[in-house]
């Protein structure tokens, strides 16, 4: 074999390397935007340089649509930060386990935070594609709260999110909703409605009743809003069911729900300050399709106030059904 030969194929081996680890290296990264409440597991007193070490196991879908799990240990060498990592990739249905090694330094960045500067790294299985240690270009900052770990290699990188193994702890927990407390209960009141295209409601007066409750299990906010026109009866009311959740994806609280007039919609909040919570929700109606902002306002005690900051449909705005707020009371 010539010396270009020679240098061509470790070239090779070098990408196929890294080809292999990245997957499983990035996988470690996480989404960035964050709106849930700190779970109790992060106030504890162990440095966030000793949680990261153990097993964590990470399962997802590769391009064939076969389920695959990804396994990481992280060992502690030594008191300085020096640090050895063992991977594992299972594939559903193949005989054959992707696994490799590497090494480097975990060090403290700030309060809550660990970096890990993954210094080599090698191929170990399949044997075929085994590799000799390779310098390694990933640096990892991961942030461990209760038994999940969530980390990120740059603001411009997404990954996935790491469970302990043989963890119990529930990875939503009742608390994360503790922030929709105020729209529990039963709101009545009246309203003039200039109507809605998007949702198939007709102008004219309307006695609505907005219901949510927790689920049993604290983790789930049952919803209900009936509208009916004056005069008429549950025949000709406009309906709508939801169901809120915390998302350990988008890291928000999500709500899914379905009209009687064919509206079905996703939405989350984005911000909230002040109980003041406002929502952003698309999803499809008869007339095409929705995109909002809705804030809801319980700022004043005992008053659930709802506007509809911003609304289009198929992308045209509907100035007529924005800025109109329904306000609602709180019924004993």
């Amino acid at each position: 074999m010539s010396q270009n030969e020679r240098v061509k194929t470790h070239m090779s081996m070098q990408s196929r390397a890294l080809c292999l680890l990245c997957p499983l290296l990035m996988a470690i990264l996480s989404p960035g935007l964050s709106m849930a409440q700190e779970s109790v597991a992060e106030a504890e007193t162990k440095p966030q340089t000793e949680q990261v070490l153990g097993t964590w196991l990470k399962p997802g879908v590769n391009i064939d649509g076969q389920r695959v799990t990804d396994r990481l240990v992280i060992e502690s060498i030594n008191p300085e930060g020096k640090f050895h990592f063992k991977y594992q990739q299972r594939t559903q249905g193949a005989d054959e386990i992707t696994s490799g090694e590497g090494d480097g330094m975990i060090s403290a960045g700030g309060r809550k935070y660990v970096v890990m500067d993954v210094e080599r790294m090698r191929v170990l299985t399949p044997e075929d594609e085994a590799t000799d240690w390779e310098t390694s270009p990933f640096s990892v900052v991961a942030q461990i709260i209760g038994d999940r770990m969530h980390s990120t290699g740059g603001m411009d990188s997404k990954g996935g999110v790491w469970t302990r193994e043989n963890t119990t702890t529930p990875i939503v927990t009742a608390d994360q909703l503790e922030m929709l407390a105020p729209l529990l209960g039963t709101y009545t009141g009246e309203h003039e409605d200039p109507g809605s295209k998007g949702y198939g409601i007709a102008a004219g007066t309307n006695r609505i009743v907005s219901t949510h409750r927790l689920s049993p299990s604290g983790k789930l906010v049952i919803g209900a809003w009936t509208s009916t026109p004056k005069g008429g009866t549950a025949d000709d009311a406009f309906e709508v069911r939801a169901v809120c959740s915390y998302s350990p994806t988008e890291k928000a609280i999500i709500v899914d729900y379905h009209s009687s007039t064919g509206v079905s919609m996703r939405g989350k909040i984005v911000a909230m300050d002040e109980g003041k919570m406002l929502w952003e929700r698309k999803g499809d109606s008869p007339a095409g399709v929705i995109h909002e902002y809705c804030l809801f306002d319980f700022s004043e005690p005992g008053k659930f106030a709802h506007t509809i900051v911003n609304r289009t449909v198929d992308g045209i705005h509907v100035p007529g059904e924005e800025g109109v707020t329904i306000t609602l009371k709180k019924q004993e």
